[in-house]
């Protein structure tokens, strides 16, 4: 009996848990759909969104019926004659498309591609050719400089332009060198011109972010409230007289949804209140502390790996702007010293350096360690530049120039 009972307590855990997580990791926006989902499922769950469906969030439908065709439609009614004149070069286009990726470039492997159409690779990398044709402009290169290629194809530019550009697009690198060419300030024009991500057009706009917590700083308090207005109005309806063994579970099922949605909202308020209370200078204008999930986890009492699940999709709105709750979680470069406060420095660096000389890693390395007085190598600081997409300090002087050109 007593190991009856134990395995309908493990059971019924392993139920409580599979409903928990998901609804702990998603976002705030997602919590409709979740419990929409359940609602139709279990007769015994109410459910109302406090969502307005004329909203920007909720006006799905009209978003849907009157956005433009997509990226992938749009370049399939091209794979037609006479650009692709034949069936079989029809074929290994449409193959192609499926490997453009969302920024337009080809990331496939023309070797599949002729395989999979029984074809050769060099009649694969002939149709891939074609694509210089088509539009948007740049579409299916491999890389930036056959894109800026497939762009120039378009253009009707008289031939001493035409190949100075061709020449100036094959040496990015060392684009300076023809800076003495006549030429040079229309070629310049040209590039700038140029769409370096050829499906720029038909990327999604970015996504309404929702924030879970709002801080708002009045004098000396400081206030953390949870975005109330955005969690489904969850209810248990009335209960039958007579229920089966099939709708105790689905009873059991929904008041466990019930308690686990305001479990969510408790767990997220009190770790939005332990990141706010660590990350306090943050808030009143100053940089992040170091601060790790293991901390958090241990004040509340849960495993490291809920605790990422709980801050993985939330956002926190405050008078810097929206921030992502990892935003909030940097690593120590020393005590009280954390990798963020130094990639700060860095950008603010690197924005007020000289265009004409710009700093190398061992130069950022070196205002660095004059700074915050810490120990820390090259390779580091070249890792941080990375991570904010900071070109090198070559790469920087090119752009620099054609700024300017």
């Amino acid at each position: 009996m007593r190991n009856t009972i134990l395995l309908k307590q493990k059971q019924s855990l392993s139920i409580s848990l599979k409903l928990w997580l998901p609804i702990l990791q998603s976002s705030v926006e997602d919590l409709d759909d979740i419990f929409k989902k359940y609602s139709y499922e279990n007769p015994f769950l109410g459910f109302r969104s406090k969502v307005d469906s004329r909203t920007p969030a909720g006006n799905l439908i009209e978003n849907i019926l009157f956005q433009e065709d997509s990226f992938h439609d749009d370049v399939i009614e091209q794979i037609c004659p006479p650009i692709f004149p034949t069936p079989i070069s029809q074929k290994v286009a449409q193959e192609i498309l499926l490997d453009i990726d969302n920024r337009g470039y080809f990331d496939g492997d023309e070797e599949e591609i002729a395989k999979k159409c029984n074809v050769t690779k060099l009649f694969v990398e002939k149709i891939r050719e074609r694509f210089s044709h088509l539009e948007p402009a740049g579409i299916g290169a491999k890389d930036l400089h056959e894109a800026c290629r497939f762009q120039l194809y378009q253009l009707d530019l008289d031939e001493e332009l035409e190949e100075l550009l061709e020449r100036m697009i094959k040496n990015f690198k060392t684009i300076n060198k023809y800076v003495e060419h006549h030429r040079f300030t229309d070629a310049m024009q040209i590039i700038k011109g140029f769409n370096f991500v050829p499906s720029l057009d038909y990327m999604e706009k970015e996504k309404e972010i929702v924030p879970d917590f709002y801080v708002d700083i009045e004098q000396s308090d400081i206030n953390v409230r949870i975005n109330d207005d955005r969690y489904p109005d969850i209810t248990i309806k009335e209960e039958p007289s007579f229920k089966s063994g099939e709708l105790k579970t689905k009873l059991k099922e929904a008041r466990d949804l019930v308690g686990l949605l305001e479990l969510r909202k408790s767990t997220l308020y009190k770790l939005a209140l332990i990141i706010v209370e660590k990350q306090m200078s943050f808030f009143v204008g100053g940089e992040l502390k170091p601060l790790v999930m293991r901390t958090i986890a241990e004040e509340l009492g849960f495993e490291e790996s809920t605790i990422s699940r709980a801050v993985s999709n939330k956002y926190l709105q405050c008078a810097q702007g929206i921030f992502p709750l990892k935003h909030f979680f940097t690593n120590a470069v020393s005590k009280g010293l954390s990798s963020s406060e130094v990639k700060n420095f860095m950008v603010k660096v690197i924005e007020n350096e000289s265009h004409e000389s710009p700093l190398s890693d061992d130069e950022i390395l070196e205002q660095i360690t004059n700074r915050f007085g810490v120990k820390m190598v090259r390779r580091t600081i070249t890792k941080y530049r990375q991570l904010l997409d900071i070109p090198s300090s070559k790469e920087r002087k090119k752009l620099y120039i054609m700024d300017v050109s």
